[in-house]
């Protein structure tokens, strides 16, 4: 059979550290290939050039946009760049694929998933832990009823903090700036636990949250917060910080059931950006508790590019994981979590 033609990628900013591994993916594979970036910072323009020599670079985002040799735009600026970028980027036809949480606030994600209507072209919210054999796996346990109905999900997510995790400095500018990233903790961590909660529990009616004042004096933004998300007969319960020392809890997600209890244990990766390491399930129930090894995901959903670009081909429709839909109601979840964090009150679903 002939070689797949690969297609013709453009990143729109690299400021967030995600970034890095996605390139590594587009380049290891075999449907796309990286042909131009547009980053202000030089900085950041010199080390994609030291490790993609040959891929043309712009110091401006208009100038990459106005190219007409690309087939598709991988989004990796701060959160409420992005959006408006990945807006542009829609509005020229331009299939879009933008690291979570998808914007900065819900109004960014609206105009964002409206202008992929418009377009008819796809949009992908990538979420790195998508490509996680056995969370994937667990989530279609949960959802097929391994432990019965769901009673309650549970989602821990948190380091030491970004600059103590090693995060660039150009990602650190941005993730501690609330304005740029939409808060703190609260949103670089239980948007992985609300995209959770909505593919087993679906929408809640409320959202409950506490985010006590910053333990680290320079913060502005919330450095730990709870969230609790009501449904009618459910829960979920999100956690985040900034402050964790240590690695574990390890656990990428707990579903605790009318029938027994599931978790997913996912090794975590050593810094932002880094491959997680091989994750395991475990059933718990009345009779004992069993582990279970997940099977390999399809080739086509090994990574967030390699997906993308075949969603992009027409061989196939974004995962439910990974849907504008979906991230567009996690967004007004870490929304409603931050209004109510801030008034100390329950705050009810939808949002006006």
């Amino acid at each position: 059979m002939p070689a797949m033609a690969r297609l013709n990628v453009g990143v729109l900013g690299v400021s967030h550290d995600h970034v890095w591994g996605n390139l590594a993916a587009l380049h290891a594979g075999e449907r796309g290939r990286l042909i131009a970036v547009a980053e202000p910072d030089a900085v950041l323009r010199d080390r994609v050039r030291a490790q993609y020599g040959g891929v043309a670079m712009h110091e401006s985002f208009e100038a990459l946009l106005e190219r007409r040799d690309l087939d598709a735009v991988f989004v990796f600026s701060d959160n409420r760049a992005s959006a408006e970028l990945g807006v542009r980027a829609l509005e020229r036809r331009l299939p879009v694929m933008i690291e979570k949480p998808m914007a900065a606030d819900p109004a960014g994600a609206r105009v964002l998933h409206a202008a992929a209507r418009t377009a008819g072209v796809v949009l992908m919210v990538n979420w790195p832990t998508a490509w996680r054999p056995a969370l994937r796996h667990g989530l279609t346990l949960a959802r097929d009823g391994a432990v019965g109905a769901p009673i309650q999900l549970s989602h821990r997510g948190g380091h030491a903090g970004p600059r103590e995790f090693g995060c660039s400095p150009q990602f650190c500018e941005w993730l501690y700036d609330p304005r740029r990233n939409g808060g703190g903790a609260l949103v670089d961590y239980c948007g992985y636990g609300a995209v959770l909660c909505r593919l087993v529990l679906g929408r809640p009616e409320a959202v409950t949250a506490v985010t006590p004042p910053p333990r680290k004096p320079d913060l502005v933004a919330e450095d730990n917060a709870i969230v609790v998300l009501s449904y009618a007969r459910g829960l979920g319960l999100l956690e985040a910080s900034w402050t964790q020392i240590g690695g574990e809890p390890a656990f990428a997600m707990i579903v605790y059931g009318e029938r027994g209890t599931l978790i997913v244990h996912q090794p975590r990766p050593t810094r932002e950006g880094d491959r997680a390491g091989a994750g395991r399930l475990q059933i718990a129930t009345s009779d004992g508790s069993r582990i279970i090894e997940p099977p390999p995901l399809p080739p086509d959903e090994r990574d967030g590019p390699t997906h993308f670009l075949a969603c992009v081909a027409g061989e196939r429709a974004v995962t439910e994981f990974c849907s504008a839909d979906v991230g567009s109601d996690v967004q007004e979840v870490i929304a409603a979590g931050l209004r109510s964090s801030a008034t100390g009150h329950r705050v009810e679903l939808p949002l006006e």
